[in-house]
């Protein structure tokens, strides 16, 4: 049985394609469109799962969506009139992208089933199944982990009134135990203050992140009253110092916090010491409030296993605070955990819990995207009149060029899904090399230099380098892990500030050829990791081989190793 999940006109637009409760690929539409985070209807990520599993949209026997438009105009009413006249400011603030008000958006979710059949020559309008939006979050986590029972925490911006949720997945079954609304949110936290330290809401929130490890605690306890607890460790936002729920994106924060807090630094505006110390105000609060909610979903459900996801579950730091002061034994963090994810959650909530179909897919791989045989590598070097080579040694011919300091480009396999590059669409150097940082900011990346790089190291030698919470693997890089002391000036340009790493653990059974190259490039340096960063420049990861190599030209790499084949600039 072939389930399609849909998600779309808010941000990060995806489809997933399941058969039987298994994944057969997914696709983020930024990837096709080149529109980073885009909202629009996902039709080349639907061409693309529908291609990858040689099917048409006939085949397909159910179509989920990741929102019920009609219970967020409910659910928001009572919201509308207790803020009156202000919330009127809410028809005309941008809703879930900059380019939709809420009612069109509301209105183009509701007749998604109509966008479907006419983009694909559809006879009759397809029924679309509606899923709330952080049972989608939910499902996309529990019902492919390893266990049978968990305590499940989803924590984004908002669903269709909800920001976070806590549940627990027992079998083929999701059961809610609370929720907290809107305007209570975590993600609007972040997106206000991503917006007064001078970056783009919920497109930019891991730079405030990164910026937090350069602050100091100057502001910790007046931050405190912006965010309350109550004896549960559920918080609440004190309203007096947010205007978002009354004027949406276009204002996110009020007079009191100005007063309180400085102006809003401008956008290309000068990175002060007062800017980082607010940042780090912001992450110690979001850390506290993680936990909080961790340690009461614990006190309710006693489970030893806890899954995790929706968009703040990207914050690594605020992770390892969870895994680090929690009761829980052993974590599940989805890696897809922004709303790229909901189109795979819709569609197994419809498979298992509506169905009741029973599980038999375990999550290992986030390599669902598409991938291109050596002959359509080729036809693109041709294409793009570059001299090449190719090779039977393409792990090992790649490590020298590493060793000797070179920036590489490592294209392999299938893309990977999510907002992590993990080694099969990455950009790779030495991590030994202090200058490394640097050099990547200013020659490729072309980004703020206080954002840290991350590094990939071999899974089974992980311990020698990383102080992982609880030992818990990070194949994902969505777990923060402190940088052995004996280790720091071993590998600088990939510990940050505060001493910490966003760790890439590399399986050799998930991901081979990426093991082989760092493996063969320990074997020159005595170092079992790499730095590594997303292929891009500003722009979605690559996808083709033409979006590489176009990358590859237009910045100041000096190597790509793309399939079997190895480019370098000075050929």
């Amino acid at each position: 049985m072939y389930i399609l999940g849909i998600s779309s006109y808010a941000h990060e637009s995806s489809c997933a394609l399941i058969k039987d409760g298994k994944i057969c690929a997914l696709g983020e539409e930024e990837r096709f469109n080149r529109e980073k985070h885009t909202w629009k209807f996902p039709e080349n990520a639907i061409r693309y799962c529908l291609d990858k599993e040689k099917i048409t949209i006939s085949d397909v026997e159910a179509f989920t969506f990741f929102w019920v438009p009609m219970k967020e105009l409910r659910d928001n009413l009572g919201h509308f009139l207790k803020y009156m006249p202000a919330s009127l400011n809410l028809l005309r603030s941008p809703s879930g992208s900059d380019d939709m008000g809420f009612l069109s958006r509301v209105l183009a979710m509701q007749n998604v089933g109509k966008d479907l059949q006419k983009r694909f020559n559809m006879k009759r309008t397809p029924e679309i199944h509606f899923v709330e939006h952080h049972l989608c979050h939910a499902s996309s986590a529990f019902f492919i982990s390893k266990f049978e029972e968990a305590a499940i925490l989803t924590v984004d911006g908002r669903g269709e009134s909800t920001s976070t949720m806590l549940s627990v997945g027992r079998g083929t079954k999701i059961e809610k135990i609370q929720e907290i609304a809107v305007p209570h949110s975590l993600g609007h936290l972040y997106a206000s203050m991503t917006d007064f330290l001078g970056f783009k809401p919920f497109f930019d929130e891991w730079k405030v992140m990164g910026m937090s490890a350069y602050g100091r605690d100057t502001y910790v306890k007046e931050f405190e009253k912006v965010l309350d607890f109550d004896q549960n460790g559920i918080y609440r936002l004190n309203l007096d110092y947010f205007s978002f729920h009354t004027h949406g994106q276009s204002q996110w924060l009020s007079k009191k916090f100005f007063d309180t807090f400085g102006p809003k630094r401008t956008r290309g505006g000068e990175y002060t010491q007062h800017y980082y110390d607010i940042a780090y105000a912001l992450q110690r609060a979001v850390e506290k409030a993680g936990v909080n909610l961790a340690n009461h979903l614990y006190e309710k459900t006693k489970l030893p296993n806890l899954c995790m996801t929706g968009g703040v579950v990207l914050n690594c730091l605020m992770n390892k605070e969870i895994v680090t002061r929690t009761p829980f034994k052993d974590y599940f963090f989805q890696p897809i955990a922004n709303d790229a994810g909901t189109s795979l959650g819709s569609a197994l909530y419809h498979y298992h819990q509506v169905l009741g179909k029973p599980r038999n897919f375990v999550f290992e791989s986030v390599y669902w995207g598409p991938e291109f045989t050596n002959e359509e590598i080729e036809k693109s070097l041709k294409e793009n009149k570059v001299s090449y080579f190719r090779t039977d040694r393409i792990a090992a011919d790649t490590a020298r060029r590493i060793a000797d300091g070179k920036i590489v480009g490592w294209f392999q396999g299938r893309m990977e899904c999510g907002p992590r590059a993990l080694g099969n669409r990455s950009i790779t150097v030495d991590p030994t090399r202090v200058e490394m940082k640097d050099k990547l900011n200013a020659r490729v990346k072309r980004r703020e230099g206080f954002r840290p790089f991350a590094p990939s190291v071999l899974e089974e030698k992980a311990h020698e380098y990383f102080d992982l919470p609880k030992g818990q693997p990070s194949p994902h890089m969505i777990l923060i892990a402190d940088v052995k002391p004996e280790k720091r000036s071993v590998i600088p340009p990939v510990t940050h500030a505060d001493n910490t790493a966003r760790v890439h653990t590399v399986s050799r059974k998930v991901n081979p050829r990426y093991w082989d190259l760092i493996s063969e490039f320990e074997k020159l340096s005595g170092v079992p990791v790499l730095l590594n960063t997303s292929f891009n420049e500003n722009e979605p990861i690559v996808c083709t081989p033409d979006q590489a190599i176009k990358c590859f030209l237009r910045t100041e790499f000096d190597v790509l190793a793309i399939g079997d084949f190895i480019v370098e600039k000075h050929r």
